[in-house]
Parts: structure tokens; C-alpha cells; sequence
């Protein structure tokens, strides 16, 4: 655990590197001021240094405003991680929203959060498998290309823990412990939901449920697992009371411009069809050419690593979850902002870790590793990545 601590420490630091290189390389994206925490806050605010407004870039901004003045029409971000960031900055009393309380408050949250769901995963891969295949997982996740989103202020790190900590005490037959925090879960992101299943799956093979007459038997133990939806359930209550519309949530995807659908199901050849489309329309010169390439490798590439973690034999309901995690998100007519997605794909890291062939791994490494260091670049300069 202390060398998983130690390496995670070191990669925390060395991500300010890209942030440097961008600063001395590259303007801030013209036109995209909005994007950046300086758009909403005093020129003199020491968290305008380069080496810190970057980490509340874009959903940063949408989380501290939702933190400091409340819900106005950005109801498509869930409320549990900017309720965390109010909730810490005000044992510091009064505060000013996108003040310097109240960014540190989120930024000390995303790190915290992170780090904690690193111990999480310790110990839940640790239920299945060796040391150096628990931090081969490890590794591969902090090089992945889109890690960055982790510490910064993001629900990633929130969500990753949070599934994390139910897979966990779900599979100690905790159940009640495992109900609680996947409600958490649907209060973070509306894909949490996808747990649901797998757990109540999870359930069925710790209790040994294997026909009907078991189930009758132990039927409450499965009542602590449909405590599931009350998150996205309170939610939904709110955008009722808030904006007349239970799903409110929903269509305000659509606010972003972002060709996602909030009103019927999208087929996958049909989005990948699209993409086509962009790569023959769109010139390589321009930046939204390279960020459609990105989202369709990621799409491609989660593709596969799922089917991996399958033959690799990688827990059934991990998968469920993760699949469905996948799902969700890739079926509404776009893969914009898939390569973040992923991230709360652990299975994914597990099945990469399990591939023996060194040469892989090798570059797997290499390449996450400069693209990490590229998009993080591009990300602290304005220019959407995911």
C-alpha cells in the first residue's frame, strides 16, 4: 500500500509538468474564456496561477458554481460532489463562491477522493488477486491518458471511489454499508445507476441463490442493495420542484451542444457513422478533427478491453457494471467525452494489468504516458478534451 501511495504521490507532482509547458507554449483557446475559472473571479485572485486555475477548468467551473450560488440552469451535473465542496468550505464560515476557500475546498475533495478510492481498489483487487497485479492495475490507471480528470475538480475521483467502496462491502456481506453508498453513487452521476444489477448480481452469489425457494428465503437481503436508486431518485424530486421536469437532468445535456440525444436510444453504428462523417468533412487542422479521433479511439478501445477483461475472467459483476457504464453513455448518438468515461471502468485496468505480454504493456505505457502528457497540456489552455 505505501508503494501505491508513494507512486500515486509522485505522479500527482508531476503532473504540474504539462501545466508549465503549456503556460511558456500555448495561449489560452481564444473565445473560450468562459471555460476557465478566471472568467468568473478577480483578476488578483492567487488561484489564477497557471499551476492552479487549470484543475477547475470547464466541469470545474460548473461544480464550484453550483457549490457557491446553487443550481440555476446547470442541472445536468449531479449535486452530491459540489453539496461535498459547500459543505467543507462552510466550516471556514462565510465564503465567496470561486474564491480561493472555496477552490482549494474542491481541489483538496477531487485529490482526497482519489487517493482514497486507490486504498479502495487496493483492497477489493486484493480479495482476487496477487500484489503485483493489484499495482500493475494501479499503474495503468494513473498513466491512462485522461487521469488528470481524477484530481482535478471532477466527480471522477468521487465516483470511482464511491463504486469502488460498493463492490467492496457488498462482497465482505455487509449489505446495508454497500446500500448506502450506492445511493451515493446515483446522487454523483446519473450512470451509477449501472451498479445496480451488478450488485444485486453480487448478492445472488455470496447468498447462493440458485432458484426460486432460496430467494423467498433470503429476499431481504436484497432490500439494502435497492436502496440503489434513492440518490437519482431525490434528484429527480428536485429537478421536479426546481425546473417542473423530473428529468430536467436529462435534456439539459442537450444545452452543451455536444449532439448527445436526450429522447430515444442511439445504435452504435450509427454514431460511428457520424464520426466518418467528421473525419471526411472536417480538416486535420482543425482541433475538433483530432477531438473526434480521440473519442472514437476511446469508444474502440474500451470496446475491446472489455471483451479482455471477459476471456481474462474478470469478475462477472465487475463487468456488468462496467458494461453497462459503457453503455449508457455510448447510446446516446455521440462518444463525446468517452476517454473520461473510462475511468470509471476499472475492469478495463485490471484486464490490462492480466496481459502478460511485456511488449504491450511496454507500450501501453510509452503512449498513455505522452498523451497524458499532451491532452493535460491542451486541457490547461482551454480546449475541451473530454
Amino acid at each position: 500500500m505505501k508503494k501505491i501511495l508513494l507512486s500515486a504521490f509522485l505522479w500527482r507532482i508531476l503532473l504540474f509538468i504539462p501545466l508549465i509547458f503549456g503556460h511558456l507554449l500555448i495561449q489560452y483557446r481564444s473565445g473560450f474564456a468562459y471555460t476557465s475559472i478566471a472568467h468568473f473571479t478577480e483578476s488578483y485572485n492567487p488561484i489564477l496561477h497557471f499551476l492552479l486555475a487549470p484543475w477547475a477548468n470547464f466541469d470545474g467551473v460548473h461544480y464550484l458554481a453550483i457549490a457557491g450560488n446553487g443550481y440555476t440552469n446547470n442541472g445536468a451535473f449531479f449535486p452530491l460532489f459540489p453539496l461535498t465542496i459547500n459543505l467543507l468550505t462552510s466550516l471556514f464560515g462565510t465564503f465567496q463562491a470561486f474564491g480561493p476557500v472555496q477552490y482549494f475546498s474542491g481541489l483538496f475533495l477531487s485529490n482526497a477522493y482519489f487517493f482514497l478510492a486507490l486504498v479502495a481498489l487496493h483492497k477489493l483487487l486484493k480479495l482476487d488477486y496477487k500484489d503485483n497485479i493489484v499495482f500493475q492495475t494501479i499503474l495503468v490507471l494513473l498513466v491512462f491518458p485522461t487521469s488528470f480528470f481524477f484530481v482535478s475538480i471532477y466527480t471522477e475521483s468521487l465516483f470511482l471511489l464511491l463504486s469502488l467502496l460498493s463492490f467492496y462491502f457488498v462482497r465482505k456481506g455487509n449489505y446495508w454499508i454497500a446500500g448506502l453508498f450506492t445511493a451515493l453513487l446515483t446522487a454523483t452521476k446519473f450512470v451509477g445507476i449501472a451498479i445496480l444489477p451488478a450488485l444485486l448480481l453480487e448478492v445472488v452469489i455470496n447468498e447462493k441463490i440458485l432458484n426460486i425457494k432460496v430467494l423467498k428465503q433470503k429476499l431481504l437481503k436484497l432490500l439494502p442493495i435497492l436502496l440503489a436508486p434513492v440518490g437519482l431518485i431525490s434528484y429527480m424530486y428536485y429537478n421536479s420542484f426546481k425546473w417542473g421536469d423530473s428529468f430536467f437532468f436529462v435534456k439539459a445535456q442537450e444545452e452543451f451542444a455536444n449532439n448527445r440525444t436526450s429522447s430515444s436510444i442511439i445504435l452504435f453504428p450509427q454514431t460511428i457513422i457520424r464520426y466518418f462523417k467528421i473525419f471526411f468533412t472536417v480538416s486535420p487542422n482543425q482541433f475538433e478533427f483530432w477531438v473526434a479521433l480521440l473519442e472514437l479511439s476511446a469508444f474502440v478501445f474500451a470496446s475491446i478491453m472489455l471483451y479482455v477483461a471477459y476471456k481474462k475472467g474478470v469478475r462477472a459483476t465487475y463487468l456488468v457494471f462496467a458494461t453497462l457504464a459503457f453503455l449508457i453513455p455510448a447510446s446516446t448518438g455521440t462518444f463525446t467525452s468517452m476517454p473520461r468515461y473510462i475511468l470509471a471502468m476499472f475492469p478495463i485496468f485490471i484486464a490490462i494489468a492480466l496481459i502478460q505480454n511485456k511488449k504491450f504493456k511496454l507500450v501501453y505505457s510509452v503512449v498513455c504516458t505522452v498523451m497524458l502528457f499532451l491532452l493535460l497540456i491542451l486541457f490547461s489552455r482551454g480546449y475541451f478534451i473530454s
